[in-house]
């Protein structure tokens, strides 16, 4: 049962990270880099991003408790709010391909930490990953949700060392359909995030 948890939270975290979602962009975004160029970007990028996620895992439910005085039950509803929203947003107005590449006149070091943000942050790793990650370790622990995040990232450090294969394997309408796909998922876990946060605030005044 606990790994079942482990792999069903890391799943999560990988639909509302939606790797298949931002593939096609970091290929454009770095298109015409050196091959070793960009895989060292795109191993920096899921590094980044699990390392903020991890931080935000360890400190951020205790600066919500300790310094806004927020209560779990408001950041779902709040994060659920955001997370739908998101989704409902990139569904109807998918963000649209890098037409210039300022990245390739600097210098390959420069061409990494620039391309870092904000392809780690915020577009790979956001606000509703970001409260997605609180929500899943007050509910698990921090050993269970950090498992589930270690495999979330692996799979989409796999995802992203692949990109231009997949790209190419797959072409660019299939990573678009999944996208597409993930972001239904990532709003209906929204919605679900929302009502259970709702549902405690109900439960709370009754």
């Amino acid at each position: 049962m606990f790994f079942h948890n482990v792999i069903a939270d890391a799943l999560t975290l990988i639909a509302i990270l939606n790797p298949f979602g931002n593939v096609p962009l970091f290929v454009s975004m770095s298109d015409g880099m050196d091959k070793d160029i960009r895989a060292k970007l795109f191993k920096t990028i899921a590094f980044t991003g699990f390392f903020i996620m991890l931080i935000f895992g360890f400190v951020g439910e205790f600066l919500m408790k300790n310094l806004y005085k927020i209560e779990m039950k408001e950041l779902r509803i709040a994060g659920g709010f955001l997370l739908a929203g998101l989704a409902f947003r990139n569904i109807l107005f998918p963000p649209k391909k890098a037409k210039d590449n300022d990245l390739l006149s600097l210098s390959p070091e420069e061409q990494v930490k620039q391309g870092v943000i904000p392809m780690a942050f915020p577009m790979m790793v956001g606000p509703g990953s970001l409260a997605t990650m609180l929500i899943v370790k007050s509910q698990t622990g921090m050993v269970q949700s950090t498992l589930s995040l270690i495999i979330a990232f692996a799979v989409i450090g796999f995802i992203l060392y692949m990109g231009t294969f997949l790209e190419k394997l797959l072409g660019k309408l299939v990573l678009y359909i999944l996208s597409r796909v993930m972001q239904v998922f990532i709003m209906s876990i929204g919605i679900r995030i929302f009502i259970s946060g709702v549902l405690e605030v109900i439960a709370k005044y009754r």
